[in-house]
This record gives C-alpha cells, structure tokens and sequence, in this order.
C-alpha cells in the first residue's frame, strides 16, 4: 500500500471553537489567532493506492472555492481555487479514474470536495468511485432534522444521493471495507465519525519528503475531528463541534495509548503546520509528538533556522542538517 497525504483545502476557523472549553489564554500560546480570532487550517486529505493498483481518497476537502458565495468565502477564509484538484493535475490524476473515496464524516470540510458545479446543480467529482461512509453518519445526513441542517448543507447530500449504488453506507462498528482499509466508528464528532485504520504487514509506504521511519509504519490512523490537530491531543482539547464531547474523550482514552505503544502513525486531518506523528507519553501533557510529518518542509525549516538565528543559536546548527521531530 502506498499512501500520499495532500492539502485539499485551505480556510480558517473560530479558534475558539477548535478547542472548546479550553480558555483562549492557554491555546493561543499553541497557534496564534488573527484579529478576529480566526486560526489558519488545512483539510488533509489521503491518496491511497492499493497493491492491485486501484487509487483512492480519504476524505475530500471543501472542493473549489468557486462554487461557494463570496460571503461564504470571506466567512471561511477559503483560499482561491481548488488545491485537491490542482494537486492531482500535478500528479497526472484523472479524478474520474479513482476506484473509491472513504469518508470519516460528511461536514462541508470533509465531503464537500467530492461534489462540482454551481449551486443546484453539482454532479459527483469521482462518479466511477464506490464511496463509503458509515451507516449512522449517512442517516444523520438525510434525516432532515432542523438542528443538524448546518451540520450537512443540501450541496454536500445531494450530489451523493446520485452516486446510487455507489455510495456504501457502512452499518458495522469497526469494518474492513477495501484490503488493508478499516471503517471504525469512533463517534463523539458526530454520531457516526468514523476513523479511517490502514494497514499493511509489509509496511505502508508514505509518500513524502521527511524520512521519519527506518522501517516503514505497519499501521496508519486518519483521526478525522476526533484529533484534527496535534494540539487536540489532550483529553479536553476537543472541538466545540462535538455532538457527543465525551465519546471524543474516550476515543482518545482508548487510542492514544496503543497508538503511543506500537509506533502508529496518526494523521490529522486540520493541522496548518503537519499532515501526521507518532506520538508519545507525557507525564504532564498526555501525549506528544515525536516524529513529524510537515505540510511544508522547507517552510518549517526556514522558519526553525530563523529562530534559531534571532536565539543567537544559529551557528551552532547551519552546518548540520536540520532534523526535526
């Protein structure tokens, strides 16, 4: 299995709402808000390709700019463009060519990337994909209930009603929908969030510039918003979003741990600075981070070196290769 981690969008959000019961005075020391409190966020989504060759997508991003209001853009801080799209036109992708798209939840900034066209009239992006979702989340997003209607606008449902059979919405708790790609529904986000498990006993090889592994890992976890930032890794550290706040803490409770022990490496889904981590204990802070995966490499290290020079350190590093992690 082969796995490569994109930017499928860029936008911000309330950074208050990122964290929850958490006070602003202890998260901005973590990531600095604008002047409107806004912090900067990425959706992450995963390139997967499978041994026999089929090529997929966990999750899909907001999708293009375009398609949103102009009060909607400057609501969300939405980058121009499409990055998702862009991206696979680099890669030499033909959308229309992907075998499947797995989601962990069906929010705007998750399933909205698998939708194009204007309003009222948006078509599928992967119409020859089988799409899977869980069960609970599917029910929730058709049910029509007026305190969900935000949760999952008619332009993120709709255009999946048109997939027919395609569209797979997945009733067991913890399923194995294609080889080596496990549905586990971790609920707390929403009733049916799902976290997406890859695995391979061979070793999955992640597609990306940092060298983190001397072996490759065996087992990759896309935590959706259940930790959608290396700062969400604490138990109370959870969004406001949270219809279900405490299965959000016991997911954590139950995964972090084992995920700590067997060197897993856990992607999220929203971080603005890194698409993944192993982590470890913390005797005051749970879990850290211990080896990264960047958004942008070069980036961080130009901003690392330059703090290094304003700490005066710098001479101690520029002649060695900066490692991070």
């Amino acid at each position: 299995m082969k796995v490569t981690p994109l930017i499928a969008s860029q936008f911000t959000s309330d950074g208050g709402a990122m964290f929850g019961l958490v006070p602003k005075t202890i998260w901005s020391r973590l990531i600095t808000p604008d002047d409107d409190n806004r912090i900067r966020q990425d959706a992450h989504v995963l390139l997967v390709e499978l041994d026999d060759g089929r090529k997929g997508l966990v999750d899909t991003g907001c999708g293009s700019a375009e398609k949103f209001s102009e009060k909607e853009v400057a609501l969300h801080g939405l980058g121009p463009g499409w990055p998702l799209l862009e991206r696979f036109i680099s890669l030499g992708i033909d959308p229309a060519s992907l075998a499947f798209v797995v989601f962990s939840h069906l929010h705007w900034d998750h399933a909205g990337g698998a939708a194009t066209g204007e309003p009222g009239a948006l078509t599928p992006v992967f119409p020859q994909a089988d799409h899977f979702v869980h069960a609970l989340e599917w029910e929730s997003a058709v049910s029509g209930d007026p305190l969900l209607y935000k949760s999952y606008p008619a332009d993120v449902v709709e255009p999946l009603k048109q997939l027919g059979p395609r569209l797979h919405a997945i009733s067991a708790d913890r399923k194995e929908i294609l080889p080596g790609i496990t549905l586990v529904r971790s609920g707390g986000h929403t009733r049916g969030h799902a976290v997406i498990v890859l695995e391979d006993d061979a070793g999955i090889e992640v597609v990306h510039p940092e060298s983190m592994f001397l072996f490759p890992p065996r087992r990759i976890v896309f935590a959706g918003d259940v930790c959608p930032m290396r700062h969400n890794l604490r138990m109370v550290f959870q969004t406001a979003y949270d219809t279900f706040p405490l299965e959000t803490r016991r997911w954590k409770q139950a995964w972090l741990p084992e995920m700590a022990s067997d060197g897993t490496l856990i992607l999220f889904d929203h971080d603005p600075d890194l698409f993944g981590a192993t982590i470890k204990p913390h005797n005051r802070r749970e879990f850290v981070i211990d080896k990264t995966l960047h958004t942008d490499l070069s980036a961080h290290q130009a901003r690392s070196l330059d703090e290094l020079e304003k700490k005066g350190r710098f001479s101690e590093y520029k002649d060695q290769e900066f490692i991070t992690g």
